[in-house]
């Protein structure tokens, strides 16, 4: 590790990566920190049958776009960890995995100090790419729940075996409640579900995939391609 960088990125995921291959094209010196591997949220914070619902054509990260021969298709939690792997293994970022930022401030000089678990560095400029599902979002009634009712938030959720036997309430109808859901009904359990207000996509409709017409961010029509917003690649569990 330098001790000094023009840029530090913070996070090693799909924006932090995208982030580094874009510096690297202007040729801007950097790092980033990925306080444990690529694709550790991928890995560990996902349900079993967890799957995108964006169809696979729309998986387009700056300089990669999606490569498999199911472009239609609707890639699970292991394939957007291969995406990423494979992704970052096409420009060799200058990636520290297993390092954490611990403290980031900005000196009288001007410039930010890092304070990481291999070190210390500073940066003139920061990215912070590190997303928005760190802490589960918990509503206060759940305190007032019975001790003995299992309460399980949907980053920790695998699968139903999990669980004890018995009906089950999944409260919030974002792309994890809904995709949770399912799984439970298709494993025979009786599912109560609590709609919320969270938009959610369908990812079949009509049977066809979904509308390239898409409401997300940086989503292109199906044949045509965008040099300036790179598509969105992936979803992650809603926090309700």
């Amino acid at each position: 590790m330098n001790s000094h960088y023009s840029v530090a990125v913070i996070g090693g995921g799909q924006a932090g990566l995208s982030m580094s291959r874009l510096l690297r094209q202007r040729g801007v010196d950097h790092v980033v920190f990925e306080r444990d591997r690529v694709g550790h949220e991928w890995r560990t914070r996902r349900w079993d049958s967890f799957c995108l619902v964006t169809p696979n054509w729309q998986c387009n990260l700056p300089g990669y776009a999606y490569q498999g021969d199911d472009p239609d298709g609707f890639m699970v939690g292991a394939d957007v960890v291969d995406f990423l792997e494979k992704y970052a293994a096409s420009f060799d970022p200058p990636l520290l995995e297993g390092v954490e930022v611990t403290r980031l401030r900005r000196t009288r000089a001007g410039v930010f100090a890092l304070d990481t678990s291999a070190g210390r560095t500073t940066a003139d400029q920061v990215v912070i790419a590190t997303g928005p599902y760190h802490a589960p979002a918990v509503p206060r009634i759940a305190e007032r729940l019975p001790a003995e009712l299992v309460q399980v938030h949907s980053s920790q959720y695998r699968n139903s075996g999990q669980l004890p036997p018995g009906a089950v309430l999944v409260v919030g109808t974002g792309q994890s409640g809904c995709q949770i859901a399912e799984d439970l009904h298709l494993d025979g359990r009786q599912v109560h579900l609590a709609v919320g207000s969270a938009p959610r996509a369908a990812r079949r409709y009509r049977g066809g995939t979904r509308s390239p017409g898409s409401t997300r961010w940086g989503t292109t029509p199906a044949g045509s391609t965008s040099s300036a917003t790179p598509t969105r690649c992936g979803c992650g569990p809603t926090t309700t």
